[in-house]
């Protein structure tokens, strides 16, 4: 490979594509430039040793101010990616973007969303083809695309740093951990909780920039003394503080905190739909009907009550999700190109 590995993401804020970003570049073994806006992504990237080319922070909303963020993303990405080995466009948008340019190194697509609208969908997928490499964060997520030869990644996590910690003492806790933002359905948690007494429950998160921060409010209404909003947290300290991990959103493309969750030794209940339905097999949780609050508080129930599952948990994320192995499959995409 004649220049760097240059990974190029729209936005610069830490969610959990962007720490399967930061993961990755890190473990590559190989010269990369991360090129994002100023923001948490880009002081990490900085705080990992890494070189980051700083862009614009540009409008996530779509409409006429989005069309031209990402022409200007994409003249943007044509200056910072010239003499790169291979450009990795991190994310739908920064494809979109990385379609403009007419003179660019070898081009990854790497998807991480569904794409709930069909004429976005549309679109994204004649700029994917595009490219010259796809891989997707998940099956669900290639499915969604409906292109042919698309590596699958299902990112990992450092198991070293994600591990084990006894189960804490007192009443049940289940931890709720994402964005703060309508279609992750914590407000499902709270319906969860009111048929399961003996529950506590921690919805852990902030709302993503540029939010209104209405749901965000609604939530905070609905707080009990068994639901509490927590805000932003240190994942770990707040895995070893749970016994088990509720995800409510109806279609997660993959769920790094689901996997984060696992290789602590908690257990995972979580719709029975898209990303999660890859991850939580092997007795490691439970599945239940998207959206369905009953069915959700049974699958609670029945996950607390089993004593192997933490184990069971532990060894699902040994067995499919080591970041070491993970980083492997986006390098052998890299490499195909280069």
């Amino acid at each position: 490979m004649s220049g760097p590995v240059v990974f190029a993401s729209y936005t610069g804020v830490m969610g959990g594509a962007e720490r399967v970003l930061l993961d990755a570049a890190v473990r590559l073994e190989r010269p990369v430039v991360v090129v994002c806006p100023e923001g948490p992504l880009a002081e990490a990237v900085r705080e990992a040793g890494l070189p980051h080319a700083a862009t614009a922070e540009r409008p996530l909303a779509l409409g006429a101010g989005h069309a031209a963020g990402l022409l200007a993303f994409g003249r943007e990405l044509a200056r910072l990616s010239r003499g790169a080995g291979v450009l990795v466009a991190w994310g739908a948008r920064a494809v979109l973007a990385a379609a403009l340019v007419r003179r660019r190194p070898p081009l990854l697509a790497v998807h991480h969303d569904l794409l709930a609208r069909a004429g976005v969908r549309a679109l994204v997928r004649a700029a994917t083809r595009r490219a010259d490499g796809v891989a997707a964060a998940s099956e669900a997520i290639a499915r969604d695309l409906g292109l042919p030869e698309v590596a699958i990644l299902h990112p990992g996590v450092d198991l070293a740093a994600f591990s084990p910690q006894p189960l804490p003492d007192g009443p049940p806790h289940a931890l709720v951990l994402g964005a703060l933002v309508p279609w992750k359905r914590a407000d499902l948690a709270v319906e969860i909780a009111e048929r399961v007494p003996e529950l506590h429950v921690t919805i852990a998160g902030a709302p993503l920039p540029g939010d209104d921060g209405r749901y965000a409010e609604e939530l905070r209404r609905r707080t009990t003394d068994r639901v509490t909003l927590a805000g932003q947290v240190d994942a770990r300290a707040a895995l070893a503080r749970a016994h088990v991990l509720l995800h409510c959103a109806d279609a997660e493309p993959y769920g790094l905190a689901l996997v984060e969750a696992l290789a602590c030794g908690r257990p995972v209940v979580a719709p029975d739909a898209a990303g999660p339905r890859e991850i939580v097999r092997d007795g490691a949780g439970r599945l239940y009907p998207p959206g369905d609050a009953e069915a959700a508080a049974a699958a609670l129930r029945a996950i607390l009550a089993d004593p192997a599952a933490p184990a069971a948990a532990r060894r699902r994320a040994e067995a499919a999700f080591d970041v070491g192995a993970s980083t492997g499959r986006l390098a052998a995409a890299i490499d195909r190109l280069a």
